[in-house]
């Protein structure tokens, strides 16, 4: 089992670390979130009616925060234009440790040339997994990911061997998630090869799959990777 630090702002993450990731009652479940055994706090700021939440969020955890503001195409809620989107991912950067930027959106070399946070580059396919997963990760590595995000969905065991494998030939951070119901051992299991993240819920799920962040520190602790 591979074990890294993160450095995400000052803030020195042991991994595999897992990610509260918080929708619409992001500013009461953080708090809770952190009880759990949550590591680093997601901010889902599409899910989000005021999405200056996160500031009193800044104020009232004293975990590292991810502000993830996710594009329709990639499965997020916001509606509005790129600019936009973009505009509130960089105002919410300014209480945040890392921002999750999705490597197909229009506006993300725009948003890295201007935070000064680290950034996840991620890539989202709710169908299948690409044949083309290595170049994917490539790509992200290439945009100026500090860590890149793969959540796709696997049909067939055999897919979640080839994500693993993936894992273990890496050696830049990588987080592997699989949605679904094939995939979702792959939240627990993932992180024993190698992945540096695994996102959990507090009251409800923000993805297909995922399981809380309770029950996600129950079983890394059981692996023996916590």
């Amino acid at each position: 089992m591979c074990f890294r630090t993160l450095d995400l702002n000052g803030f020195r993450i042991k991994t595999p670390a897992i990610v509260a990731s918080l929708g619409s009652d992001a500013e009461r479940s953080a708090k809770i979130a952190e009880a759990q055994g949550a590591d680093i706090i997601e901010v889902r700021l599409d899910l989000l009616e005021d999405p200056g939440v996160i500031r009193d969020i800044r104020s009232t955890v004293s975990l590292p925060l991810m502000a993830t503001n996710r594009i329709s195409s990639e499965g997020g809620s916001f509606r509005g234009s790129e600019e936009l989107r973009i505009g509130i991912l960089m105002e919410a950067s300014r209480f945040s440790d890392i921002i999750d930027i999705e490597l197909m959106a229009p506006g993300r070399n725009r948003l890295m040339e201007e935070i000064s946070c680290p950034a996840l580059v991620s890539y989202h396919d709710f169908n299948g997994v690409p044949d083309n997963m290595r170049s994917i990760i490539e790509d992200a590595r290439r945009a100026g990911a500090d860590v890149v995000k793969i959540a796709v969905t696997p049909h067939t065991m055999r897919e979640t061997l080839d994500l693993l494998r993936i894992l273990l030939d890496e050696s830049h951070p990588l987080c592997v998630i699989g949605m679904g119901a094939v995939g979702r051992h792959l939240r627990a299991v993932a992180p024993l090869y190698g992945s540096v993240l695994t996102y959990g819920y507090v009251t409800e799920p923000t993805a297909p799959g995922q399981m809380s962040v309770r029950e996600l520190d129950i079983a890394l602790r059981c692996l023996g990777a916590r």
